[in-house]
């Protein structure tokens, strides 16, 4: 499927038309994954993969309409079960484990699940808000998690809808609205895909457009009043009765550095994009995500929290597909690393909603 053609990149999650594709990506058992011998005499037997295949299919509900086309699953799938085995058999600070993605080679996966994605249309200036102070003028907590201060909904699943950049500009709002009310109010990312007429809905769109959005609409829904479909439709105007959750103003980071980051993630959820083109990232199961990956920023998330687990510093990042990828819908990203613009390009798109008031 082509990329939607633009002077300017957006951010993108598209789709292949086969059934065999949903962004709902399920984990699995990583027992499943873990204990085998993967030297080329001793790896598992067509017999046994195919056991696990057959268990696979029916787990996710995979239905194959082409003639062939599940031969074809079956060897593009048994060449990831063999990757996930062989990694899980080193010593890896993360594991990978089957998923949704497992019958898709890394080409359709990058094909059918990134885009390119820089800032967006805005003007909006940079903000010295959480620049690092210079010294010793920052005292920063060694731990924030806001899924445990209340400021975090649900993981959500955008299904087949490219719309990665609504969900990662509510998860942002919904943060920042009940750190500021108390209040923790899902919000209505179709609202934005239906109505947001300066991005593209289901096609891609800008996570700081989607915020301009908000704040010239005087609002955003809840996602009761206004349901998510996951597929472009009319903007409903007929619900201007119903309560609108606002925001005053958006910023961007000044700098892209992960000092600037871990202080705004320390007073607020921050949105922004990284990169998912990996095959490592494809198959994410567990731990802290350490793999290769670039900066090409092609999916929009939240940040919503840092830490150390055994001497590894680490983002937590929200994704959309769904509590059953990852680590129930998130990935713990390692942090503190030579680039500057941090892991996956974690630094490059970040910014954030301002509240000052109910």
């Amino acid at each position: 499927m082509k990329l939607f053609s633009m002077p300017i990149f957006l951010i993108f999650a598209l789709f292949l038309v086969s059934s065999a594709m949903d962004m709902s990506i399920i984990g699995y058992d990583i027992t499943q994954t873990t204990t085998a011998d993967t030297s080329a005499s001793n790896w598992r037997t067509d017999e046994e993969v195919n056991a696990m295949y057959e268990s696979w299919i029916v787990k996710h509900g995979k239905f194959y309409n082409t003639l062939g086309e599940k031969d074809n699953r079956f060897q593009i799938f048994k060449d990831n079960l063999k990757y996930i085995e062989e990694h899980n058999s080193g010593d890896h600070s993360y594991k990978l484990g089957l998923n949704k993605f497992s019958d898709l080679s890394i080409e359709e996966y990058r094909l059918g699940y990134t885009g390119a994605i820089p800032k967006g249309k805005s003007n909006k200036l940079k903000s010295d808000r959480y620049s690092p102070l210079s010294g010793d003028g920052d005292v920063l907590p060694d731990f924030v998690d806001w899924r445990c201060k209340g400021a975090v909904a649900a993981v959500k699943t955008q299904g087949q809808c490219g719309a990665s950049w609504a969900f990662s500009a509510i998860g942002a709002v919904e943060g920042i609205n009940q750190i500021v009310t108390g209040d923790l109010i899902t919000l209505s990312e179709q609202q934005l895909i239906d109505c947001d007429t300066s991005n593209y809905g289901c096609d891609g769109g800008f996570i700081t457009d989607a915020f301009d959005f908000i704040i010239k609409n005087g609002g955003i829904h809840s996602d009761k009043d206004y349901p998510y479909t996951a597929k472009d439709g009319k903007c409903d105007t007929s619900k201007k009765n119903t309560t609108l959750v606002s925001i005053d103003d958006y910023e961007y980071l000044l700098e892209e550095s992960e000092l600037a980051l871990q202080k705004a993630v320390a007073n607020q959820p921050i949105s922004t994009g990284i990169d998912i083109s990996s095959r490592d990232f494809m198959l994410y199961s567990s731990g802290i995500f350490s793999g290769v990956c670039g900066e090409l920023v092609n999916h929009g998330v939240v940040v919503v929290g840092y830490g150390t687990e055994n001497g590894k510093d680490y983002w937590v990042v929200r994704s959309s597909w769904g509590a059953e990828w990852g680590e129930e819908g998130y990935i713990r990203l390692e942090r503190n690393i030579k680039q500057e613009t941090g892991k996956c390009g974690i630094t490059i798109l970040a910014s954030y909603p301002i509240k000052t008031s109910n």
